[in-house]
């Protein structure tokens, strides 16, 4: 493992770089992208220190504003691909990863910039992406009422204009906008030990910027083959929605179902299935 910076936008991001096995080198860099909130030592270092095991080279990183970069904590999409773009830039011109191939690896709103990534970037020749969605609005709308989306509709537009008008934005905690069953047993299992990333408050406005999120337009346009893993009881990103991009890619593709929810896909008998699958389909 070694410590690793570079710059996005002018914001300097922390990474940490795992290389891989000599005697099972496998000439391809995997550059992961965590989900929403997340950071470079929560649930990141199981994988990296597998794939680098099997002879995969390894990046995992900080978004701005989030754990050791640099940059106003905040959730906007396109600037978190901007950083995963800075990060593709970054291995390509390390002198050691320079020949190899970029595979991207994204998981929950990660695997949604790791799919979008691949239509932005040449460089990337594979893409794995679990339990993600294609449309946020979609996802995250699909339990409401006709008038709970109005009203939610009139909440984002009034916070909003209060930024815009005023310079006024209404932070809240983490829980506050992961607040379904499985996302707050999640957090409070790993509470404890990761206390500094989990008691970040986030503008609320970061839930319209994950709505106007969407990736259905670019489906048809990934050319590069890619692993889907859809956890079948998952009720933060929705199996309809692994299932929509399943059905709308023409690349080459697979999809691995787990009977399970969103967070099950970490750890136990789950873990091992999926890691093992996402190693055969790197090598190829």
């Amino acid at each position: 493992m070694t410590r690793i910076e570079f710059y996005s936008d002018g914001l300097l991001l922390k990474g940490i770089f795992y290389k891989g096995n000599e005697e099972l080198k496998k000439y391809k860099t995997i550059i992961m992208c965590h989900g929403f909130g997340g950071v470079k030592e929560l649930l990141l270092p199981k994988y990296a220190e597998v794939f680098s095991a099997e002879g995969f080279d390894v990046i995992t990183f900080d978004y701005r504003g989030f754990g050791d970069s640099e940059g106003e904590c905040r959730i906007v999409p396109e600037e978190q691909i901007r950083d995963i773009l800075s990060a593709i830039v970054f291995a390509n011109n390390l002198e050691e990863l320079k020949e190899n191939e970029i595979v991207l690896w994204g998981t929950s709103l990660g695997g949604s910039y790791a799919l979008k990534v691949s239509t932005l970037c040449d460089k990337v020749s594979k893409v794995y992406a679990q339990i993600t969605f294609s449309n946020g609005f979609r996802n995250n709308t699909s339990h409401l009422t006709e008038e709970e989306i109005n009203k939610l509709k009139k909440t984002m537009d009034g916070l909003l204009a209060n930024e815009v008008i005023k310079n006024k934005s209404l932070r809240v905690n983490l829980k506050k906008l992961l607040s379904d069953k499985q996302s707050l047993e999640f957090l409070e299992k790993y509470g404890l030990e990761f206390q500094g990333a989990f008691n970040i408050k986030l503008p609320f406005t970061t839930a319209n910027n994950i709505n106007k999120f969407s990736i259905d337009e670019i489906l048809k346009n990934i050319t590069v083959p890619v692993l889907l893993a859809q956890a079948d009881l998952d009720i933060v990103n929705l199996p309809s929605e692994m299932e929509y991009i399943y059905n709308n890619l023409n690349c080459d593709k697979k999809l691995i179902h787990i009977d399970g929810g969103h967070y099950d896909v970490y750890e136990g008998e789950n873990f091992k299935k999926l890691i093992s699958e996402q190693i055969q389909w790197f090598s190829k």
